[in-house]
């Protein structure tokens, strides 16, 4: 683990123990009803897989063969996930976006000239 990456990791746990205490300290400040999740994107099934396996947990699968592993901590789930294939979920992903904000501004997407879209 690199000096910056320790780093880094300390000051997001103690950023977390802050929001914790001001919460706690706070009562007139409202907190989530809902339940909230942090979001560790490992981006490959095969990270995942490697992550439960060094901490004893299950990976589950999703209709698309992602992996994922939830950690719940009361109402807060510490989900960390990854693709079966990132690139094309990725190259799926720009493809919605682009097409919405087409979409937004009254544009159309059509395939160039010898391609696909």
């Amino acid at each position: 683990m690199t000096t910056e990456t320790t780093e880094q990791r300390r000051e997001f746990i103690a950023g977390l123990r802050a929001l914790a205490d001001f919460l706690e300290a706070t009562p007139s400040v409202p907190c989530s009803s809902s339940e909230e999740r942090l979001l560790l994107p490992l981006h490959t099934n095969t990270a995942v897989q490697e992550f439960a396996a060094a901490h004893g947990l299950t990976v589950e699968y999703d209709e698309d063969g992602n992996a994922q592993i939830n950690l719940p901590f009361g109402p807060i789930t510490y989900n960390v996930y990854g693709y079966a294939d990132f690139d094309a979920h990725y190259a799926r992903r720009q493809e919605k976006q682009a097409r919405t904000w087409a979409a937004d501004h009254g544009l159309a997407l059509f395939p160039a000239e010898g391609g696909a879209a």
